[in-house]
């Protein structure tokens, strides 16, 4: 089958920074709990937006202190990408699939739980308007309850129906919604393919350089 659209998660999709996250969310449990951050929690906290996963770390934390460390967060997370210079890159193979899509005409964009401020970082470091229309990007802009709504804007964005996009996905929470959403084809990146298939993806890639355009597109 042929689609005609494509939706992309960004972080660790398309750019591979969750030792940068780790650590960010480190610091900040730290600072909010005084305990380090551990493995049920981090999974806990996996393809969730910021408020969610702070409610995570604190239950009973103010809607003050929760905007606060949201925004403070991806302030340190933007600091420590910056102090990597040498990670600063798109999974491999990403950009030769961008220049494929352009080619021939094939829509894509990125739906992200990611906030404003990040995007634009990331437009700034990775020149994706080379690519994008960056004004169908869509992002945590406090009117998504989760990636289900975000799949589906990104979809309306490119004049798509869901069934004909292909999703690309690396978390639980993401693949999850990407099926339930009703996308044509939920592609889990990754290096556990038996962790992204049992999440539901329909079959797993490593990076782009795995991915047959011809085949699905």
């Amino acid at each position: 089958m042929k689609f005609k659209g494509i939706i992309f998660d960004f972080n660790g999709t398309l750019f591979y920074d969750t030792p940068f996250h780790n650590i960010a969310w480190q610091r900040i449990t730290k600072e909010i709990t005084g305990k380090d951050l551990d493995d049920e929690l981090r999974i806990k906290m996996h393809g969730k937006n910021n408020k969610d996963i702070l409610y995570c770390i604190q239950a009973d934390m103010s809607k003050e202190n929760n905007d606060y460390y949201s925004k403070y967060k991806e302030k340190v997370y933007r600091d420590i990408c910056l102090e990597h210079p040498d990670k600063l890159h798109l999974l491999e193979g990403a950009v030769e699939f961008f220049n494929y899509l352009v080619k021939h005409n094939i829509p894509f964009t990125i739906a992200s739980a990611s906030i404003k401020e990040n995007i634009d970082f990331f437009v700034k470091t990775f020149g994706l308007d080379r690519w994008f229309n960056v004004d169908k990007i869509i992002y945590d802009d406090g009117n998504h309850v989760n990636k289900i709504s975000m799949f589906n804007d990104a979809a309306k964005n490119l004049n798509v129906k869901i069934e004909d996009c292909i999703i690309f996905e690396d978390s639980k929470t993401g693949i999850g919604y990407a099926k339930e959403v009703g996308a044509g084809l939920v592609v889990g990146i990754g290096s556990d393919f038996e962790v992204l298939s049992k999440y539901g993806a329909d079959f797993c890639i490593t990076d782009f350089t795995e991915f047959d355009s011809g085949e699905y597109l």
